[in-house]
């Protein structure tokens, strides 16, 4: 063998090595550039259980505590599955409160009668919903990214549900 092939081989296995070493950094490179998957928002439903005891109810009264003992059993579990990390469980429960708060707030809106009596109701909700507002935030802190987005949609929401109950608390006394 002479001089010349013996360098040309050794030549040719250094630059295969090359190009594999090269292969290998960029394939980690692309793991690394790759965002971890988001998690898809949550159903936002009332469970049947729950809508029949909502129907059930008698009147504004009743059905807004309904609601809001509901919403609050909802987000209690929520707290409880965010502490235990498990987040999917978490993030399923709250699609229920955020249902079940949106709910209440519809249902004030179609069924009160804009006296002191659906006023009263709203303010009810206002200030629940100002109590769960830092309850959110809270479990936010200790949700991981991927999750986090749905956590920040529900404050969002909830800041305009309570905006909204504002608003039909002094719908006859504001100018706009």
């Amino acid at each position: 063998m002479n001089r010349s092939t013996f360098y040309r081989k050794r030549l040719v296995l250094l630059s295969a090595f090359m190009f594999a070493a090269s292969l290998s950094s960029v394939a980690r490179a692309q793991d690394l550039i790759v965002p971890p998957q988001v998690a898809p928002p949550p159903m936002v439903y009332i469970p049947e259980e729950a809508r029949t005891q909502l129907l059930s109810a008698r009147d504004e009264k009743t059905r807004s505590r309904l609601s809001l003992e509901l919403a609050e059993a909802r987000l209690a579990r929520a707290e409880q599955q965010t502490a235990l990390k498990q987040f999917n469980a978490a993030t399923a429960d709250l699609g229920v409160y955020q249902a079940l708060m949106e709910d209440a707030i519809q249902y004030l809106y179609r069924a009160g009668d804009g006296g002191n009596r659906s006023r009263d109701l709203f303010k009810r909700i206002e200030q629940s919903l100002h109590k769960h507002a830092a309850r959110v935030e809270a479990m936010r802190r200790a949700t991981p990214g991927e999750f986090a987005g749905n956590v920040l949609a529900l404050i969002r929401l909830i800041r305009e549900l309570r905006t909204e109950a504002l608003d039909a608390f002094y719908s006859d006394t504001v100018v706009r």
